[in-house]
């Protein structure tokens, strides 16, 4: 079985001509990119799980348009953060209870 992430990237960037395996090929194109990326961003964590998994298409597709890798780039050290934060919080949760007698797991 082949792991696989179930995605591609939508038709609907073909229909505004964005190939995002290659930098802008005009300025309305730049502009275009430029705003979804900055909105993806800014739209918690899933937006970014969405720009990870637009550069993970287009990687597999042979290279990544350089605007779009350092969106994904910034949304990967931003998930990252979160989930270590989480990580911490679940141990340190799990620790004290298990410190005060309880069970976790029965």
């Amino acid at each position: 079985m082949r792991n696989v992430v179930p995605f591609k990237a939508p038709d609907t960037f073909a229909r505004f001509g964005i190939d995002w395996t290659r930098s802008a090929a005009t300025e309305r194109e730049r502009k275009l990119r430029e705003a979804f990326l900055t909105y993806e961003s800014s739209c918690g964590p899933n937006g970014l799980v969405s720009l990870l998994l637009l550069a993970t298409v287009s990687r597999r597709q042979g290279a990544v348009a350089e605007d779009l890798q350092a969106a994904a780039d910034h949304a990967e050290i931003l998930l990252a953060m979160k989930l270590h934060k989480h990580q911490d919080d679940a141990m340190s949760s799990m620790e004290t209870y298990l410190a005060e007698g309880g069970i976790v797991w029965s």
